[in-house]
């Protein structure tokens, strides 16, 4: 009951932006998830009004778009797709729209690493790897240019001053990575979304699943996994926002680990967990998986979910924000008709 409250209270006010924005001529810009939708809003503003059709917390690999995402598609003036088949839902669901829309792949000129057994599959994670989001925030940048001209040199600055925060968060992970001994460099976590990370900071990276969380783990990947961790002196392993971790919680036992912090990787996290934006998030599992590598226990997360009391509050923000959506509707209506 609690997590079906917060996933309809957080995905309401993603599309608040959407409703409030509803007859005017502001562009609607839909991104695939909210690392994009984030960028995309740090460099326009209030320009244009940028909606997720993912909401935080949820897992942009298999999503199942809703009615309200099929119009918002069909509506929309920029789509913003990663690529790197992470939303091949997402192409489905342009064609069913026949969406109008320009679409824009934000991960042109990233080179792709191919993962899994075969090496067939790609790792989408590129904004993973800072230095790799800068060529994001300039492909979105390019591309909300070309939609809003007028506004041109507002997004150009705006874009100067992100890749500056990037280039901060990169050097800030090289220098507290560098700190950890090589024997215990080893990044173990739920799925396989920091080939770019790893590959940036020169450190190994072992999945509990590969690229895509809804892959199976097989005896094999088990036993190759066991002897990686028995053959280094790794403290830690690491949960994911998005995938169950009953996975990694057993690995841990079974060997011994510290579970590590829960890390960000396909989804922001709420405001008051530490990775509400794209740079608070890259900030943010650096600076857990450097505190797991040095044998460091995580700090239990504080939730107000956890309480009947947050149950409450939280019904009763959505029964407000609602009567507040009913009388601003039935307020536009009358405006519109005359009184």
């Amino acid at each position: 009951m609690r997590s079906a409250l917060k996933i309809f209270l957080i995905s309401t006010f993603f599309f608040l932006p959407s409703m409030l924005f509803a007859g005017d001529d502001t562009p609607l810009v839909v991104a695939g998830n909210t690392i994009i939708a984030d960028i995309a809003k740090q460099l326009a503003g209030d320009k244009a009004n940028i909606v997720s059709l993912v909401p935080i917390g949820m897992d942009p690999h298999n999503f199942d778009p809703s009615p309200a995402d099929i119009r918002l598609t069909s509506e929309a003036d920029l789509i913003l797709v990663n690529g790197m088949n992470l939303e091949n839902w997402m192409v489905n669901l342009i064609r069913k729209t026949g969406s109008p829309a320009k679409i824009d792949t934000v991960t042109k000129g990233i080179q792709p690493i191919f993962t899994g057994r075969f090496s067939v599959q790609v790792d989408p994670h590129a904004w993973l790897d800072p230095v790799l989001g800068k060529t994001y925030a300039r492909n979105i940048a390019n591309s909300l240019s070309d939609l809003l001209p007028n506004h041109e040199e507002t997004i150009q600055f705006n874009l100067m001053v992100f890749l500056d925060l990037l280039e901060e968060v990169h050097q800030y992970s090289e220098e507290k990575l560098q700190e950890i001994p090589e024997n215990r460099r080893l990044l173990i976590t739920s799925h396989d979304a920091f080939r770019y990370f790893g590959e940036r900071y020169d450190i190994p990276v072992k999945s509990v699943l590969a690229s895509s969380p809804d892959a199976e783990l097989t005896v094999k990947d088990m036993i190759e996994l066991t002897e990686m961790i028995k053959t280094s002196d790794v403290r830690a392993i690491f949960p994911e926002s998005t995938i169950n971790p009953k996975l990694v919680n057993q690995i841990a036992r079974d060997n011994k680990l510290i579970v590590g912090g829960k890390l960000y990787t396909d989804s922001l996290s709420d405001p008051e967990k530490g990775a509400g934006n794209y740079i608070q998030m890259l900030y943010h599992n650096v600076n857990t998986i450097v505190a797991a590598f040095s044998g460091e226990k995580p700090k239990a997360e504080y939730s107000i979910w956890k309480s009947d009391f947050g149950d409450t509050l939280m019904s009763l923000g959505i029964l407000v924000f609602l009567a507040a959506c009913f009388l601003w509707m039935w307020f536009n209506v009358k405006t519109q008709h005359g009184g």
